[in-house]
């Protein structure tokens, strides 16, 4: 007979578990499960499948499929997840959202997606793990080139991930470059290579062509995402995982550069003085041309 879950962390890793072998429907209610545990214990199931899209009834048999009577036996796992986050010191930021809420118009749209970045913010950071994010440094510091991968969305990331560390790294460089497709830029990858790879809902198959051809050619791949269910996960040898819910027609990628940055700086910080004199350099050869309005000492480097 199958364990139960015993709260609200084990019920997420029983979905993830689940998730290839659902219907669509469960697919589809697990994610949500997966990616807003939050609202699970804070909003009705009728809620949720409002904005899931499906029957209730889709979370009632996704809670059975993993071992529950109901779903209020499994939405009861994470009442401890909600209350421990309503003791984290939160109040001052919550009475300000419920102003917001109530004055209504332009000003609750400022309080929804205030809400909603923070929350990605916070939640993109707590499910970091630094021996993960040494292992993802060093394996970007080990390679011999690194890819840099984003389309759609992402481009922006991947290109301002690029932007910033090439000044310290003369080994990255971005795809897919003007004119040409991911998979043009990835003819040579190799064993030795690497590809940090970005892709969100809704996943782009461009993306996902071009992680198959570097695993296939040997290389490691290294996954930017926003949730355990994305078609990345699995193809990836390390992950990151951030999310990027909003409650407006859009998604927010404002946590996933949060932490793109954040990796950028380990890599420095694991580089040796070579990378710091690097990046003097390439500001000095900056300042010299005229470049900048001011001396880039004087502020962040742009």
């Amino acid at each position: 007979m199958r364990k139960t879950p015993a709260n609200a962390k084990a019920v997420i890793a029983a979905l993830t578990e689940a998730f290839p072998e659902l219907p669509p429907a469960l697919q589809a209610a697990a994610r949500h499960i997966i990616d807003h545990p939050r609202e699970v214990g804070v909003e009705s199931m009728r809620a949720l499948a409002t904005k899931t899209a499906v029957h209730p009834n889709a979370f009632v048999r996704l809670a059975r499929q993993i071992g529950f009577e109901g779903y209020d036996e499994m939405r009861e796992r994470f009442r401890d997840f909600v209350v421990a986050d309503d003791l984290g010191g939160f109040r001052d930021r919550a009475r300000w959202l419920q102003a917001l809420a109530a004055e209504g118009g332009s000003a609750a749209i400022l309080g929804d997606m205030a809400a909603a970045v923070g929350d990605n913010l916070e939640r993109g950071f707590q499910r970091q793990e630094v021996a993960a994010l040494e292992r993802i440094c060093d394996a970007i510091l080990k390679a011999e080139r690194v890819y840099v991968l984003g389309v759609g969305a992402a481009y922006g990331l991947a290109h301002q991930f690029w932007y910033v560390a090439r000044m310290a790294f003369g080994h990255i460089e971005p795809v897919p470059r003007h004119g040409s497709q991911p998979i043009d830029d990835l003819a040579m990858i190799g064993p030795a290579d690497l590809l940090l790879a970005m892709t969100f809902q809704p996943y782009r198959a461009e993306t996902m062509d071009a992680v198959r051809l570097a695993k296939r050619r040997g290389a490691t791949v290294v996954g930017v995402t926003d949730s355990a269910t994305s078609p990345l996960a699995p193809e990836a040898d390390a992950l990151l995982i951030c999310p990027t819910h909003t409650p407006q027609f859009f998604e927010s990628h404002a946590a996933v550069m949060a932490l793109l940055e954040t990796l950028t700086a380990l890599l420095v910080a694991r580089s040796g003085e070579e990378v710091q004199a690097r990046i003097e350099a390439f500001h000095a050869e900056r300042l010299a041309a005229g470049i900048y309005e001011e001396d880039p000492r004087l502020g962040a480097l742009g």
